[in-house]
């Protein structure tokens, strides 16, 4: 019963945490109606810390962008920095985000708190900068749509390079920032949290929509007419008129609220506990399936499949492949390391098949290189990997279907329509943001090492993405240098 009640208690308190606003002392940054436990969550995945720290950077940039809503300012002066990079570590930590997470992403440096661009520190100074109304006209919400998010990027790319020229990647991180609280200075919160989601590629970073104040003279002048700076529940309740009065009914209230609340945490424990079990059952599938892939393939004495890496993905039966491919009639292109085929399964699922032609101890290297690479890769120019399948001696990878084929067949093969040379611009910077995320935004860096035409597939809507990670190389010490790695030719000879 002592147990019982000891774990009720801590329910409510859990319970009564998250209703309360994060309270950073002396810091103006605004961190409320942010949701930092799904920041804690993605940053607990140690597998993809590139993820970890766009989720941080948008929290921050938000949050500044709120701030410069109410001041004009991009960031706190720097009597303040110390005292909000202190009090926003202590939130984050508060909420479960790893130490080491926020110094992997450099926050206070790479990530900071004040955007300073090229000598602009104003939101007028960046709106009175050269070309930005192109970046304005080009990010207009909702950007939810892919195009539309991609135009607005690419617009922004643009922007940067003419305004900072050849810089380091320190000052276009910075100027990148700057562009976006800008931009959501001018908006509401519900737009500027959609102009994060376009810029950094994160979701649901806001947990509601950030309430106005009631008395627009208790606050700041604005740089905008429609504010981003939400007023916590302490401003409400002092606003609201008190009432001298005291009513019996008070007395009867305050045990039935406590009822409620204690039932509620009972509540959620409950489904805490559902919850954890049912997670401890898919681990326990998942490793009984890892120790049937594992007695599948010949053991090597170092390669092996992170952990946790083929739960992404689903595991197809030879059987199920063999038909969805009609008896592997459906050839679609031949490439170094195998054949790859059009496969269609019952349940509707379409995908192209890459069958290993490889039963040796390189071709197993590839394949499994290939796996653990593409589980911690997650990019819109990477082609996704959807499954994979072992059978005997027969490798599978099943990748999305790219219904366009590759550059290669639109560049060379006789009776194709020319690409217009817009499409062609596009995938070029479609390739360069896929390389750019696989030099700098990847822990450790990846050089792919075999970048042609052959491997640039094209979607139904001409989106490229870079396929074939065979010979892609990690970076050991972080870096982007590559090299030297080894003196063995890597590649296509041309």
């Amino acid at each position: 019963m002592l147990v019982y009640g000891t774990v009720v208690l801590l329910g409510l308190l859990a319970f009564l945490d998250m209703q309360l606003p994060v309270i950073t002392a002396d810091c103006p940054l605004d961190l409320s109606g942010s949701n930092i436990t799904l920041v804690a969550s993605v940053c607990s995945n140690k597998d993809d810390r590139g993820k970890c720290c766009r989720y941080i950077n948008a929290f921050v940039a938000v949050s500044i962008a709120r701030y410069a809503n109410a001041t004009s300012n991009l960031g706190v002066t720097s009597d303040l920095s110390e005292i909000c990079l202190r009090s926003i570590s202590e939130t984050l930590k508060l909420y479960g985000v790893p130490p080491n997470a926020t110094v992997f992403c450099g926050f206070g440096t790479k990530i900071p708190i004040n955007y300073e661009c090229e000598g602009r520190i104003t939101v007028t100074q960046m709106l009175q900068s050269p070309k930005f109304v192109d970046v304005a006209e080009n990010c207009k919400v909702p950007l939810s749509v892919e195009s539309k998010c991609k135009k607005c990027l690419n617009a922004g790319i643009v922007y940067l390079h003419r305004l900072i020229g050849p810089e380091d990647n320190m000052t276009l991180s910075t100027c990148r920032d700057a562009t976006f609280a800008t931009l959501a200075s001018q908006v509401d919160n519900t737009s500027a949290v959609d102009i994060a989601s376009c810029f950094f590629g994160v979701h649901g970073i806001s947990t509601a929509p950030v309430l106005e104040p009631p008395s627009p003279s208790s606050l700041t002048p604005r740089a905008s007419p429609t504010p981003l700076v939400a007023a916590s529940p302490s401003q409400l309740v002092l606003d609201m008129p008190l009432n001298n009065k005291h009513h019996p009914f008070h007395l009867t209230l305050i045990p039935v609220v406590g009822i409620a609340v204690t039932g509620v945490a009972v509540m959620m424990l409950l489904v805490l506990i559902f919850l954890i079990r049912r997670k401890n059952r898919e681990l326990k599938d998942f490793e009984d399936t890892d120790k049937t892939s594992s007695k599948a393939i010949p053991p090597r004495p170092i390669r092996k499949f992170q952990e946790g890496s083929s739960s992404m993905f689903r595991k197809f039966s030879y059987k199920e492949t063999k038909k969805a491919t009609d008896n592997f009639n459906t050839v679609i292109g031949r490439g170094g390391f195998g054949t790859v085929y059009k496969a269609q399964f019952s349940d509707g699922l379409v995908v192209a098949v890459k069958r290993m032609n490889k039963v040796s101890e390189q071709g197993d290297d590839e394949f499994c290189r290939e796996i653990e690479l593409l589980a911690r890769l997650h990019h819109r120019h990477l082609v996704a990997l959807r499954g994979f399948c072992i059978e005997k001696h027969e490798r599978f990878l099943m990748y999305e279907y790219m219904e366009n084929g590759s550059l290669k067949d639109h560049l060379h093969s006789p009776g194709r329509t020319p690409l217009s040379w817009r499409t062609r611009i596009q995938i070029a910077i479609d390739i360069a943001n896929a390389l750019e995320y696989l030099h700098f935004y990847c822990d450790p860096p990846l050089c792919h090492r075999d970048i042609k035409a052959s491997n640039i597939l094209l979607d139904e809507n001409f989106v490229a993405k870079v396929a074939d990670f065979g010979l892609a190389h990690a970076s050991k010490d972080g870096s982007v240098s590559f090299e030297p790695v080894n003196t063995e030719i890597r590649g296509t000879p041309g």
